[in-house]
């Protein structure tokens, strides 16, 4: 299955995570860190609110269109749902910028942002609705109707944003200042109202079933235990940027934005194989002890496919963040940590499908509650100075990534033994073989690290690309993969186009 559907989803990943780090390059480059600043405020302050798009239904929604026969009254259902979810979503946030603004008489660091928010709310909109038509691709594997699209919107808007880099270096868009920042927002809501329209046309026709109030009842029902934990889920994403804003600045907040979507080249990696995941496991007949082997197995795959990414991350994450902005090398420590704290995250997701595909999201709704608190607790204690007179850590956006590797470490133990007390089995992990076999790689990047030090894109690319290869070369000679295994992933890298709507 992963060989033949996964590498399409790779393929579109990795060509978007790389269109990604180009856009940025120039954002951070030619238009700067600060106008980068705002618009990751804006981002947050957005997401913030976002758990009013979600509270539990897209995960609810992907448990029953995986596993339901009928399904044209799942995507009836969810997308009024969703109609209503965006309604109250728009209701409150706008509502709560103008009493800020007009009744409360406060402001923001910059008066643009106020503009920059309203401005960016579409693509959560937009971004909300994308779900319903994209689950139900992951729902029935159809890998090539579930990529393309994405594609299509990645490039087109990351070549305006380097375009718009040009433009600024060029001096010809210069005086715009601040605006260039409504710009790049208004950007992301044409991409993603493209993504949508693309997903509608490539999965037409559509049909639905009329659906009742049976249907709501039983979505409410699953989504209730779900909404609390997904809720300061979505809360715990963009939380800490709201407080590093609030503390530190722009400066500050572009760059734990930038951490992390440089480290996002690893959720690049394991998309192909999490996307699939809950639907996989929600339509597995296998018993128990069979089950957990094959989680104990994806969990092997994920950690195999990512070690080498995290490794050049913790190693050489000043030269890296030396290749987007000089202004961001004394962030590297928090970058080095926010790569070892994605990691966890990456591996952990087996074991959280597999609770879902159980149906026990009671249970997934407790761990991801303690998960969420503590980084929330974490963040107000490591990120300021002081609040109200208290000395706290005062750490900025160290702070912040200590959080959320913390946290999401904790949350890795508890769903791996609450995992493993489910399946009533306790397959043996090999991760740790893992380390003998990244050993050399690690040892190339650490001598690089200390001796080399290669701050130039031309030294770091051949370097980086060296250490990968010497990975794969460990890996087949301890034949962690074959060779027949990576010529049948390459040959699949570009699958022919199949699956049709059911």
């Amino acid at each position: 299955m992963f060989s033949t559907k996964s590498p399409i989803v790779f393929f579109q990943t990795v060509v978007s995570s790389i269109s990604g780090y180009i856009s940025l390059f120039f954002i951070l480059r030619f238009i700067g860190p600060f106008y980068w600043g705002l618009l990751s405020y804006a981002m947050a302050f957005g997401g913030l609110f976002s758990f009013l798009l979600d509270m539990g239904f897209n995960t609810t929604y992907l448990k029953f269109i995986s596993g339901d026969k009928d399904k044209k009254a799942d995507i009836k259902t969810y997308a009024v749902i969703k109609f209503a979810l965006n309604a109250l979503y728009l209701a409150i946030i706008i509502g709560s910028l103008l009493i800020w603004v007009y009744v409360l008489r406060r402001g923001f660091e910059s008066p643009i942002e106020f503009w920059i928010i309203i401005a960016i709310l579409p693509y959560f909109s937009f971004q909300s609705f994308i779900p319903v038509l994209n689950s139900y691709f992951r729902a029935t594997f159809q890998a090539y109707k579930l990529s393309i699209p994405r594609l299509i919107e990645s490039i087109f808007r990351n070549s305006i944003f380097v375009f718009l880099g040009i433009l600024f270096y060029l001096d010809i868009i210069n005086r715009m200042s601040s605006g260039i920042v409504v710009v790049m927002a208004l950007i992301y809501d044409i991409s993603y109202f493209m993504y949508f329209i693309m997903l509608l046309y490539s999965g037409r026709p559509w049909h639905f079933r009329s659906s009742g109030k049976s249907d709501y009842a039983k979505y409410i029902k699953f989504a209730l235990p779900l909404s609390l934990s997904t809720t300061l889920g979505i809360i715990n994403l963009s939380v800490d940027k709201v407080i590093v804003q609030f503390f530190w600045g722009a400066i500050a907040t572009g760059a734990l934005y930038a951490d992390q979507k440089i480290v996002s080249i690893v959720g690049a990696i394991t998309l192909p194989i999490g996307i699939f995941l809950l639907p996989l496991l929600s339509g597995s007949s296998k018993g128990s002890v069979a089950l957990d082997r094959d989680v104990i197995e994806y969990e092997r795959i994920l950690s195999f496919l990512i070690t080498p990414f995290v490794l050049a991350f913790v190693l050489l994450s000043p030269f890296i963040l030396n290749i987007f902005n000089a202004e961001y090398l004394e962030y590297w420590p928090s970058f080095s940590v926010i790569a070892v704290g994605t990691y966890i995250g990456a591996i952990m997701m087996p074991f959280n499908s597999s609770i879902t595909a159980m149906g026990k999201q009671w249970m997934i709704a407790k761990i991801s509650l303690i998960s969420i608190v503590l980084n929330i607790i974490l963040n107000i204690i490591l990120i300021p100075k002081e609040i109200l007179g208290v000395r706290l850590g005062g750490y900025g956006v160290l702070g912040a990534t200590i959080s959320y590797t913390f946290s999401q470490l904790v949350a890795y133990i508890m769903y791996k033994e609450l995992h493993r007390n489910l399946s009533h089995s306790r397959t043996g992990s090999n991760l740790t073989k893992h380390i003998f076999i990244a050993f050399p790689t690690a040892f190339l990047f650490l001598i690089a690290a200390l001796f080399i030090k290669p701050y130039p894109f031309l030294y770091l690319a051949p370097l980086i690309l060296g250490g990968f290869l010497i990975y794969l070369g460990m890996s087949i000679l301890t034949k962690e993969i074959t060779w027949i295994q990576v010529m049948t992933i390459l040959k699949n890298v570009i699958p022919r186009r199949g699956g049709e709507l059911k």
